[in-house]
């Protein structure tokens, strides 16, 4: 006899059943006839390669599925993580240089060398807040950058990303490179520094 599919399976298994042991609806609620006479039900012939008789190659295909779709999904986990440790990583260093560029334009108006100290001060210790941020580098440079009154100050700042200090680096075993630019508008009233 060859393979059944599910429906052929079913009405063999059927035409082998006692009439009697059959529930037709006419049965009181509740009420089965295995139950009240105490009868036992027959075994019903298990479809090939199902249950308890196994046919040789289908004790591993659990084993082998396992082995072969496990990989995969930790893969995919692990870069889902990853792209979200760099998405936070991104999202701090750009706050850092923004912070530090708004910090750089509350110096007194062409007080270079402070505004530069209070830029630094501010993206260093915002940058510490994200322990995977290695700085990189940091400049607001003049040819761009306005230090009067009323100019328009542009920082840039780099970070490396150091998935290396992570157990992501199972998965990523590089250390990217990340960068970000800002600017910010010095007040137009801003005055020299009393001396």
């Amino acid at each position: 006899m060859g393979c059944l599919n599910p429906l052929q399976w079913r009405n063999q298994v059927v035409r082998f059943l006692p009439r009697d042991d059959r529930r037709h609806g006419r049965d009181a609620r509740g009420e089965l006839p295995a139950v009240i006479e105490g009868a036992k039900r027959p075994s019903l012939p298990l479809p090939p390669g199902r249950g308890g008789g196994r046919e040789w190659g289908d004790s591993g295909q659990a084993l082998i599925e396992t082995a072969v779709t496990l990989p995969v999904l930790i893969a995919l986990f692990l870069g889902f993580l990853g792209a979200g440790v760099a998405a936070q990583g991104y999202v701090d260093l750009n706050t850092a240089v923004y912070v530090a560029a708004a910090s750089n334009v509350t110096a007194p108006a062409s007080d270079e060398p402070l505004a530069m100290q209070y830029a630094n001060e501010t993206f260093d210790h915002t940058l510490a807040h994200d322990t995977l941020l290695r700085k990189v580098g940091f400049d607001c440079p003049v040819p761009p950058s306005d230090y009067a009154a009323g100019g328009t100050v542009t920082c840039s700042g780099s970070a490396v990303l150091e998935f290396s200090m992570t157990p992501l680096s199972i998965a990523i075993p590089f250390d990217p490179k990340i960068s970000a630019r800002a600017s910010a508008t010095r007040s137009a009233h801003r005055s020299l520094p009393v001396p």
